[in-house]
Formats: C-alpha cells, structure tokens, sequence
C-alpha cells in the first residue's frame, strides 16, 4: 500500500510516523518543507523518498496556489492509496484543494486552538473534506468537530516505552555522562518559541535557585543554532541544550529530577509523555487536555502559567520523596496504559487500511 505523507520533512512527528508505517509494509512518500532550525531528515537515509516543497509561503495566495499544483502533480506520480496530511490550515488544506483521497488530515493543536480567521477557515475546509481527522487529544478531536470534521480518530504520537524508561543508575550519574552538575536537575524539554514560555520557566528557576545553591535547568530545546534567552539568573547553573539525537534523549528526561512543560496551548505533547515514560515527575500547565488522563499530584503537578506556581510545584517535587514517588508510578503506568508507540503506529496503519 502507498503512502503519501504531507509534511516538514525533518520534524521528529512526521519523520517518525513515517518510519512507524514503513515498518509496518508501507510504500511512503514524504513531502513538505524543511523547518531550518532543525537537523536533515533521517528520512532518506532510512529508504524514504523525500519531496521538497515550493519554496514559496504556504500562506500567501501565490504559495496556496502553488502547493496546490505541487500536490496534484504528486497525486499523479506517487498515485497514493492514502494521503495522510499534517496540520489543517497547511499541507492539510492544501491536500484537500487538490482533492486528495482518501485524505487523512491530522490536527497538532495551535494548528486548530491557536489560529488567525484565514487560518481557522482553511482548517475548517481542511476539516470538512478529509475522509478521517486525526488528533492526539479529546480536546483537539472535540476542535475539529466544531470545525466541521466528520470522521475523527483519537491517536497518540506514542512514545517508545523500551527506549523511555525508569533509570537504572542514581541520576547524578547520568548527569555527570551528559557533563551536567551532580545537584539536582529541573528539565525544559521544548521549544524556545513564545508558546511554550521558557522565561516563566527561567524565573520559576531564580526564585528558586537562590536557596538551593546546587539546583540546575537544562533547557532543551529541538534546534541547532543558539537560541537568544535573555539574561539568565545563575547562569553558570543554566543548561542550554540542543538537538541530540531520538535515542539520547531519554537519558536527558532520566537525568532529571523534575520535568516542566508550561505550554499556552498544546495537545498531549509527546515529550511531557516520555518524561512520564522515564520516571520523571511532570509540572504542566493546566490546559483541557491535561484533564483526560492526568490527575494533580497523583500523576503530574498541574499548575497555572505563573513562575510562583511552578516554583512552588518544583520545590513539592523536590522536598517531597512520597510525592515524587507516586508521581513518576502512576505516570509510566499512564504511558504504558495509553502511549504505547507500538500499539498507536498499529492502529494508524489499520485506519489506512480500512479507509482503501
């Protein structure tokens, strides 16, 4: 079965749902842009074609008209069994112009919760003219039916629970292998982009720094270049970190003492579940999607976007051994209960084979 999969080649989401459905016996195809913050697509190396887009913006009427173009001639080439497109108002919409079918169209979350008018009615047609909407979180599945979305699907990027697992070792151990400091570790694992709000999560870090001396933040972030912070509180105790590869970045979440994941808007993020998956207790912003799965302080420390308040979560984490212990139980039992990639990749690959 062929699989045209629309997308940023190099984004670790697409690369690894397309990995997940070549291993499952598909013929892929991916096509997209290039997100220039992050390394080369390990798409190719890997046997997968990839197909550059127009290099033109996808949001100007010139660049919708020419990705549309670019998409029915790959409908013509690749000729797909299915067409899976990521996020609405993008490749999504694009795919449904060009009358792609049968069209899965998958929702990331700002991509539907976050949108400008034009943005909010091109999802809304992207919506509308999928065969199959998919999204990662009851909230986001709920968005898309508002949008006019007929058929949806609640799937999770999964997370790989072999892989992202409970350390073996004391953390300060892992901590000295990736050069870090033997005092405790408080982990931000996502982008640098306003959304996420690292600043917050840098003042959470001052307020708390100051009375413990030994107390680091690593910021880890997906990019390659050096991203502008701002000035730093404790700076020689501030981990700026970049792109490692997927399979280092486990022993980043088990070095950690406490994972803060603070997003504006978000959707079951995949990190904040490998963070469970490693028996790294989470601080998260209290958003819809949180409350499907996650309790607070049974399975995660659920907080308003306020550096007094992740302070305050951080330090019951830190100070608080039955709190953290219960929090990293119950959250791998939540990730291996729900997150499990195997079983998630499985079930995407079903729902291709029942749309053909």
């Amino acid at each position: 079965m062929r699989l045209l999969m629309l997308g940023s080649v190099n984004h670790p989401h697409v690369e690894h749902l397309a990995l997940g459905m070549a291993e499952r016996g598909f013929e892929v195809v991916v096509a997209g842009d290039r997100v220039d913050i992050l390394p080369d697509s390990v798409l190719p190396a890997a046997g997968i074609r990839v197909v550059g887009a127009p290099p033109v913006s996808r949001s100007s009427p010139r660049g919708v008209g020419a990705h549309v173009r670019w998409v029915r001639r790959l409908l013509r080439e690749v000729r797909p069994d299915v067409v899976h497109a990521n996020w609405m108002p993008g490749f999504a919409f694009h795919a449904a112009l060009a009358g792609a079918r049968p069209l899965v169209a998958m929702a990331w979350g700002s991509d539907v919760l976050r949108t400008s008018r034009a943005q909010h009615l091109a999802a809304s047609f992207a919506a509308r003219r999928a065969d199959l909407v998919m999204a990662d979180s009851q909230a986001l599945v709920d968005a898309t039916v508002r949008l006019g979305a007929k058929r949806t699907m609640l799937v999770q990027w999964g997370v790989d629970l072999e892989r992202f697992s409970p350390p073996t070792e004391p953390r300060g151990a892992i901590r000295a292998r990736l050069g870090l400091g033997p005092g405790p570790l408080v982990l931000s694992p996502r982008s640098v982009m306003p959304v996420y709000n690292i600043p917050t999560i840098v003042e959470a870090f001052g307020l708390l720094a100051a009375d413990r001396p030994d107390l680091q933040l690593s910021v880890k972030h997906m990019g390659t270049g050096e991203p502008d912070l701002g000035p730093l509180p404790y700076p020689d105790r501030v981990h700026v970190i970049g792109h490692v590869p997927h399979e280092q970045l486990a022993d980043h979440y088990r070095a950690a003492d406490v994972c803060v994941s603070v997003a504006s808007s978000d959707s079951s993020p995949r990190s904040a579940w490998e963070s469970l998956a490693c028996g790294t207790p989470l601080v998260v912003s209290d958003l819809p999607w949180v409350h499907e799965l996650l309790e607070h302080e049974r399975s995660a420390m659920v907080v308003p976007i306020e550096a007094e308040a992740i302070a305050a979560a951080i330090a019951r984490v830190l100070d608080e051994p039955e709190l953290a212990s219960r929090l990293q139980t119950e959250g791998r039992r939540l990730v291996e209960e729900h997150h499990d990639r195997r079983r998630e990749m499985d079930r995407v690959a079903d729902a291709y084979r029942d749309l053909v």
